[in-house]
């Protein structure tokens, strides 16, 4: 068996695009027919339900095959993070599936007896949850590039937030990273006062290949005074560095310091397999919504005062939050875009004394309302967001102060 397996798209990919296995160089044996390669898609890790899958496609007249294995490994995946922030950094080595492909032949010899070969599997190559959009893959085709080139080994945090960000005094301020091998290397996060001095924090970290890693960015959360005596932070960068030279993109954030009585953030899974925070500055408002169905009986000769002849039954509630985004710039509303898709999100919700936030599964379920008005150059939008949750029980806040 002379069979070659090829994994296209480089050796981090997103589970929603397509990911393309060839497998070239078999050769039909002589009196045989029905002749097909064999892909065995393995769960390295075990972490991909259902695993192993196996698929046979015939060969082209090259001799090729490619086989999209998409939609076998683009499974749900419970993403996480860290609130209320405690470390630098996390390391999540179960947020990326391992996989291999066994390459295979198989065939109906001249006795009519179907035939399989399997040979080697391939190196490990792994998939983060997400994907991009048509428009987005058929740029970086015409560039002959793709995701992993263009985030993993050109060592880019893994987020479509905007340069500059404006992020709140408060804001739990997230990146992930995906290292392209092993390394050793220093966590900076530099702080720029209006006197026009500034403040460092760096660590090392450890970072693994097999690992998604999470940073928090925000320079209070790392021990450095936002408030210092006599002047404020600005802004703040954060890269990762090796001898004092960055290795990543340097991201860049600035603070919005103006009062906000209540402010709410917004947490989401982005589409290329990091968790993105959003600061929701305007006003705010808390709804609830009652479904029921409404059954009726018939009176009985003694009923008393307190007995319906109309009651409901599976009565269940649900809390919505109309959450305006303050003024935004274009690029941070087109950022949104990313949030309103998201298959997972999360409120911070305050408590009543907004010492404290708690984290609440919420889903968007429709928006179609204006992002960018060109004309007025102030730009804010309405979410409504919906917890995920259906109860036909109350939650008691007291318990939350």
């Amino acid at each position: 068996m002379s069979l070659t397996t090829t994994i296209l798209g480089g050796a981090v990919q997103l589970s929603a695009n397509p990911i393309r296995i060839k497998i070239s160089g078999g050769t039909k044996p002589a009196n045989t027919s029905k002749y097909k390669y064999l892909f065995r898609v393995i769960s390295q890790d075990g972490k991909l339900y259902g695993a192993p899958f196996e698929e046979a496609v015939a060969p082209d007249i090259n001799g090729e095959a490619i086989l999209d294995i998409s939609g076998l490994v683009d499974q749900p995946i419970q993403a996480i993070f860290q609130y209320p922030v405690t470390t630098p950094y996390v390391n999540y080595p179960t947020q990326a599936f391992n996989i291999q492909i066994q390459q295979g032949e198989t065939w109906v010899d001249e006795d009519d007896v179907l035939q399989e070969s399997w040979g080697t599997v391939s190196s490990i190559f792994q998939l983060l949850k997400g994907g991009s959009s048509p428009r987005q893959r058929a740029i970086w085709n015409s560039l002959g590039t793709n995701f992993y080139e263009t985030y993993i080994n050109s060592k880019r945090f893994l987020t479509m937030r905007p340069q500059g960000d404006i992020v709140h005094p408060s804001q739990p301020v997230k990146l992930w990273f995906m290292p392209v091998s092993n390394i050793t290397c220093d966590y900076n996060v530099k702080g720029f006062y209006d006197d026009g001095t500034n403040v460092e924090y760096q660590t090392s970290v450890n970072l693994n290949v097999d690992s998604l890693t999470e940073f928090n960015c925000n320079p209070a959360n790392l021990g450095l005074q936002l408030e210092p005596s006599g002047k404020r932070m600005l802004y703040f960068d954060v890269c990762l560095k090796v001898n004092g030279i960055a290795i990543s993109d340097t991201r860049n954030f600035y603070f919005d310091w103006r009062y906000c009585e209540r402010p709410y953030f917004l947490l989401f899974a982005n589409s290329i397999g990091g968790i993105d925070d959003v600061f929701m500055a305007g006003y705010a408002t808390e709804d609830f919504s009652v479904t029921s169905t409404t059954m009726q009986k018939p009176q009985k000769a003694d009923a008393t005062v307190f007995e319906p002849t109309l009651f409901n039954t599976k009565k269940e509630g649900q809390n919505i939050w109309s959450l305006n985004t303050g003024p935004k710039t274009s690029t941070q509303m087109l950022h949104l875009r990313d949030l309103l898709l998201a298959g997972q999100i999360w409120i911070l919700y305050p408590t009543l004394n907004v010492t404290t936030k708690m984290i609440i599964p919420v889903n968007i379920s429709e928006f179609n309302d204006t992002l960018i008005d060109r004309l007025t150059n102030l730009w804010s939008a309405k979410i409504k967001v919906y917890e995920a949750h259906m109860t036909g029980f109350s939650f008691d806040n007291r318990l939350t102060l």
